[in-house]
């Protein structure tokens, strides 16, 4: 990748575009304030429809991005991200995920600003057949049309044609990463923790599997919820912690899941660290990831992660190292839960709770990332100090 060159000094300016506020506040508004806070301008095209917004330390735009493959919308959206960039005028464009970098894509391009995209995950190589070739000519082509792209995974990159790989290159570092100064176990103090379980009406010798995220079928949440089930009909001290709510965009028909004995579920939290910070195990055997911010979040705390050999997952989940990798069936992860309560119990691997990537998963890795990625490519000296 050559970086641009230029007689003239281009301004400090990012335009970070991403698919839905939440996703800006949980991932990129700390990155935000770090630009900032190194001379930046930094504005956020994002769909802030129904979100509470309070003060932030950037300029805010609302753009009607889509959730779904709405092509009219999409069109819609990728005309008003090019009113937007010819009104401020960004030195790079930064889209984030596969919609918003799609809306990137269909946008105008400007003289002068460089287009970039980084995917948390590609769509098309986990698709079935059809789909597949569908998503496959959309994200591709996407990568033709911006200046430089990223994915996160050597697989995602394996599964690029040859000819797009010259306009995409893998990321260094774990995506997004997570904070590891807030997601710190020695942040909670043992009165905490058992109030906490006190709470949820929990005893302290008794062990918690949690689950963290949207409870959708590719996610895995219905097999996690299977497999403790049957866990629980074995014996009457384990719990299983649900961390978040069905997804619209994916729907499980769900009962009221406190129904179920020793199910715990609490929605979604805007903080999940203190929950984290009472649970043993993560169960979390998704089918669909880019780099799960959750599961760093969990080996963070300490807390070992059962997970399957999925993009994503195996790149952060070591086996038996910082948790285990199971078969992608309830028998497979009942199994984990099995061994993983055993090794607790006899304290038998002095690894399991390794954090040796821990300092790797900081989210201020992302942050040196991605200047790095901009300065490379406009080439730091033609940018104004």
């Amino acid at each position: 990748m050559q970086s641009i060159t230029s007689n003239a000094k281009a301004a400090k300016r990012l335009l970070i575009v991403v698919p839905i506020y939440a996703s800006y506040r949980a991932f990129l508004k700390g990155l935000a304030a770090w630009l900032i806070d190194r001379g930046w301008e930094v504005h956020i095209a994002t769909n802030l429809t129904g979100a509470k917004v309070g003060s932030d330390v950037a300029t805010l735009h609302d753009i009607a991005i889509p959730r779904g493959a709405n092509p009219l919308k999409l069109f819609q959206a990728g005309r008003s991200l090019t009113k937007l960039i010819q009104q401020i005028q960004p030195t790079v464009v930064h889209a984030h995920f596969s919609v918003g970098m799609l809306v990137l894509a269909l946008a105008s391009r400007v003289k002068g600003v460089r287009t970039l995209g980084t995917f948390q995950g590609m769509r098309f190589p986990l698709a079935n057949w059809l789909e597949r070739w569908l998503f496959k000519l959309v994200e591709c082509s996407t990568i033709l049309r911006l200046d430089q792209s990223w994915v996160l995974t050597a697989d995602d990159y394996k599964a690029v044609p040859k000819f797009v790989k010259k306009k995409l290159e893998i990321q260094e570092g774990y995506g997004f990463g997570c904070d590891i100064e807030h997601f710190d176990p020695a942040r909670f103090s043992e009165s905490e923790n058992l109030k906490l379980r006190a709470k949820m009406e929990i005893s302290g010798g008794d062990s918690i599997f949690v689950f963290v995220g949207r409870l959708t079928a590719f996610k895995g949440f219905l097999l996690a919820l299977e497999a403790f089930k049957l866990l629980r009909q074995e014996r009457a001290d384990v719990h299983f912690l649900v961390v978040g709510n069905v997804d619209p965009q994916h729907p499980l028909d769900l009962t009221d899941l406190n129904v179920h004995d020793g199910v715990h579920h609490v929605g979604w939290q805007d903080d999940p660290a203190p929950y984290l910070a009472i649970s043993d195990v993560m169960v979390f055997p998704s089918a669909r990831e880019g780099m799960p911010v959750c599961v760093m979040e969990a080996i963070s705390m300490g807390i070992p992660v059962i997970g399957c050999d999925q993009r994503g997952i195996r790149e952060i989940v070591e086996h038996k190292i910082n948790g285990f990798i199971a078969n992608r069936c309830t028998e497979g992860i009942l199994l984990s839960m099995q061994s993983l309560l055993a090794m607790t119990e006899t304290k038998s691997s002095s690894t399991l709770w390794a954090k040796e990537k821990r300092d790797e998963f900081s989210r201020s890795n992302f942050f040196s990332a991605i200047l790095y990625e901009i300065e490379r490519y406009i080439g730091a000296d033609n940018l104004v100090q």
